[in-house]
């Protein structure tokens, strides 16, 4: 009990579990969102193909070639002012409407 922080079935758990959690999910896809990103903007030849990357491993592998893991995260920031509040928010109010149809 000296270790609990919040009461067991207070909002702030799930509201504090979302925020944690939305940090992981913004680790996790910030990779795939920089990838493509880049696949999206390159420029294509006449031919419509991509003028500086071949495909998705392509741009993984050039990208951390000349940029290291770092390349990877450019921009995390900015994915988690995109996503996080939406895994917040979606994680809190499913856990308060999983505890209200409990009752």
């Amino acid at each position: 009990n000296d270790l609990l922080v919040f009461k067991p079935d207070s909002w702030l758990v799930s509201l504090t579990s979302g925020m944690v959690s939305s940090i992981f999910v913004v680790f996790a896809m910030t990779p795939f969102d920089v990838i493509s990103t880049r696949l999206y903007n390159q420029p294509v030849d006449h031919q419509g193909k991509g003028v500086f990357y071949r495909g998705y491993l392509d741009c993984f592998t050039k990208t951390v070639r000349k940029e290291g893991l770092h390349g990877l995260y450019k921009g995390t920031g900015a994915s988690y002012f995109r996503v996080g509040p939406h895994t917040i928010l979606s994680l809190f109010f499913w856990e308060e409407l999983r505890k209200f149809y409990r009752k």
